[in-house]
């Protein structure tokens, strides 16, 4: 009966302890789990790509024979798509006062980014001047040459000359850019800049432990319960007494 006793007494703060743990246990790895963390089969976003070279083509269809214009460098292309080694993508859209045009543009030749640009496009305009030119024959009076300014969207190279990519009432086309104001416009320097010192980090502390205040004084009572129980267990043994026939085995006077 007594080592019945004295196993129940050993087992019932571990008995007892046991969802305790398991409670802690599920608490902290709940706390561990990652926040916002992307589930699985969630569709992914193409995003942006910046211009980080000179002669970046923006191609009409996927082909490198079909060069629309040269996009501005240190800008960003919208991603729409993938077709093979080109990525489908638009420049100037969603913009006041500007048309989207729509392409592709070779993938190794631009850089994907997981932010999202500030101000992606450049606006910038050029003042385009026409004239009938010289020798023309005009009387006095005709107007020979006039100047209007025009959305700039990049440059194209036709032999040895230089013609800038333009709209002009809802049209596009190219206009030489001996005709245009020299190109004059800043760089993007957006998530460019050189980032701070890191500060020193601060040491790791270690990790708390997942039982509760509440949880831990239990565990301090059942244990005390359960060695109140062994002294109750063996508390006549250890008080009593031998008889003096009992006693005398041991010692003869």
């Amino acid at each position: 009966m007594k080592k019945l006793l004295l196993t129940l007494a050993l087992c019932l703060p571990f008995a007892l302890c046991a969802p305790l743990t398991a409670l802690a246990a599920e608490e902290t790895a709940a706390e561990e789990q990652p926040a916002g963390e992307e589930q699985e089969g969630e569709e992914e976003s193409f995003g942006w790509a910046r211009i980080t070279e000179e002669g970046v083509y923006l191609y009409r269809s996927a082909d490198e024979s079909s060069g629309l214009f040269i996009l501005p460098r240190s800008y960003f292309v919208k991603i729409t798509g993938e077709a093979g080694s080109f990525y489908a993508a638009e420049y100037l859209s969603g913009e006041a006062g500007r048309t989207a045009v729509r392409g592709y543009v070779a993938a190794d030749e631009v850089t994907l980014v997981d932010y999202t640009p500030s101000e992606p496009y450049l606006h910038y305009s050029v003042d385009v001047t026409f004239t009938a030119g010289e020798g023309a024959g005009l009387p006095g009076g005709f107007i020979t040459e006039y100047t209007l300014s025009a959305p700039f969207y990049g440059t194209f190279s036709f032999g040895s000359s230089t013609y800038y990519y333009v709209e002009i009432d809802g049209a596009f086309g190219y206009v030489p850019a001996s005709a245009c104001t020299a190109l004059d416009y800043p760089l993007n320097t957006e998530h460019t800049q050189t980032p701070a010192p890191e500060q020193p980090t601060e040491e790791v502390q270690p990790a708390e432990s997942g039982l509760s205040t509440a949880s831990i004084v239990l565990l301090c009572l059942l244990g005390a319960a359960a060695l109140a129980a062994l002294v109750l267990i063996f508390r006549p043994q250890l008080g009593k007494k031998k008889a003096p026939e009992e006693a005398g085995e041991f010692y003869q006077g």
